[in-house]
């Protein structure tokens, strides 16, 4: 007999899901195009100069540092949660389930610390550039005021 129940669950989960939250990314990407679309409509039609940092793409506007950090905190996040898993596994009604998906927490959570090591190593210097750029604006923009 089959499970009604499981089967909608997991259809729900793998097949529903995914096509919804892609839906929900590309409606939101279109929609910023289209305000972008819109105040270069009228920055045009006033003949006020048009910024060309607009059109450079610099995706969505998170420094390396922050980037970093964000690796940071999912590594964390992922191998403390696995570790969990992999520790309460043995009194769970499934270890089995329990020890393989927290062997996989685990895993991906050292990978994204050991990313956030090895990145902050090698991309010193371009945060250092990126603070650097990010202070001489603050100046800049001091001198005007």
């Amino acid at each position: 007999m089959v499970d009604w129940t499981a089967v909608l669950i997991v259809t729900g989960l793998c097949v529903v899901m995914p096509i919804v939250v892609t839906g929900i990314v590309f409606r939101s990407k279109e929609h910023e195009i289209n305000r972008k679309t819109d105040v270069l409509l009228k920055a045009v039609e006033n003949g006020q100069e048009i910024d060309p940092a607009l059109f450079t793409g610099s995706g969505n506007g998170k420094t390396l540092k922050m980037k970093l950090l964000n690796k940071l905190t999912w590594g964390m996040v992922l191998f403390v949660i696995g570790v969990g898993m992999l520790v309460g596994g043995p009194f769970a009604d499934d270890p089995k389930g329990f020890v393989i998906t927290g062997g996989i927490m685990t895993a991906v959570g050292a990978g994204l610390l050991a990313a956030f090591f090895v990145g902050r190593k090698w991309m010193r210097p371009e945060i250092k550039a990126e603070e650097n750029a990010f202070m001489s604006e603050g100046k800049d923009s001091e001198k005007e005021i």
